[in-house]
């Protein structure tokens, strides 16, 4: 028994550091692939990488006023005064009242898997707690958004902005981020209309899902925008100041359309 707690420590250990190690390399790496893309087969999965810089800041503030309004001045990267309810919740079979914060989600994203169960929740806030130790809070949001899933295989707001809305993500205008977060729920019945815009099509399956999410987060996300003081306000809590860079060709700009998404457009396959 002492031999089998040992080695079961030493694992722990051993993994832990690796972890450690991976997130102290997101400093100044991007990762070109995620635990969640080699879950998802079956297609191409598309990831191209912009930098927070190149972010159109109305999509920064509706992503953290929907996902994670505390993330710029919390300390920790889980919100322990909800991780009771969320715990009671799950064992009741109940939905999760709060949702999982920033960092969770991108250590779920980095370096889990999707199946829901104890021991993947509890890896994530363990993970996210190092993540947000290790990494700036401006690198955990530029990360999150550039491994987001925004379509059945289209990672990242680089490649949402153009698939969806033919816009550089510098570019991208309130409304685009509203729907975009409509889409985060459920990323797999999003497609794109073939002349640009999301299928929200109510005779469809898939389109009936995106009829009901993104009005409802149009209808939502201004309100949480309000909540937490506007989007300057966060902007400010996130210490990003001016307007987002326009400069074609600069590092990881994203200010052309990527030739993935060309081809996929031209294809008409959604």
């Amino acid at each position: 028994m002492r031999r089998a707690v040992l080695v079961g420590f030493l694992v722990f250990l051993g993994l832990d550091l690796a972890a450690e190690g991976y997130f102290v390399s997101l400093r100044w790496v991007n990762p070109p692939v995620t635990a969640f893309m080699l879950e998802n087969t079956g297609g191409r999965n598309l990831h191209d990488y912009v930098a927070l810089t190149y972010v159109s800041r109305y999509m920064i503030a509706a992503t953290l006023a929907h996902e994670d309004a505390q993330l710029p001045t919390r300390f920790t990267g889980v919100n322990w005064d909800q991780w009771w309810d969320r715990v009671t919740a799950y064992f009741h079979g109940q939905k999760d009242p709060y949702g999982s914060p920033i960092p969770e989600q991108l250590s779920k994203n980095l370096l889990l898997y999707p199946e829901q169960d104890p021991v993947r929740k509890t890896l994530d806030a363990v993970l996210a707690e190092e993540l947000v130790h290790t990494i700036s809070k401006q690198r955990v949001l530029e990360l999150y958004l550039n491994e987001a899933q925004f379509g059945p295989h289209i990672y990242g707001v680089c490649d949402a902005a153009w698939y969806y809305f033919g816009d550089a993500p510098d570019d991208m205008s309130l409304d685009e981020a509203y729907q975009l977060m409509g889409v985060l729920p459920s990323p797999i019945h999003a497609h794109r209309l073939p002349g640009g815009g999301i299928d929200m099509n109510p005779a469809t399956s898939d389109g009936r899902v995106e009829n009901y999410l993104i009005p409802g987060a149009r209808r939502w996300v201004p309100v949480e925008l309000s909540e937490n003081g506007g989007w300057r306000k966060l902007m400010q809590e996130m210490k990003i100041t001016g307007e987002a860079h326009s400069e074609p060709n600069g590092p990881d700009s994203c200010r052309t359309m990527p030739p993935d998404i060309r081809e996929l457009i031209a294809s008409g396959r959604s």
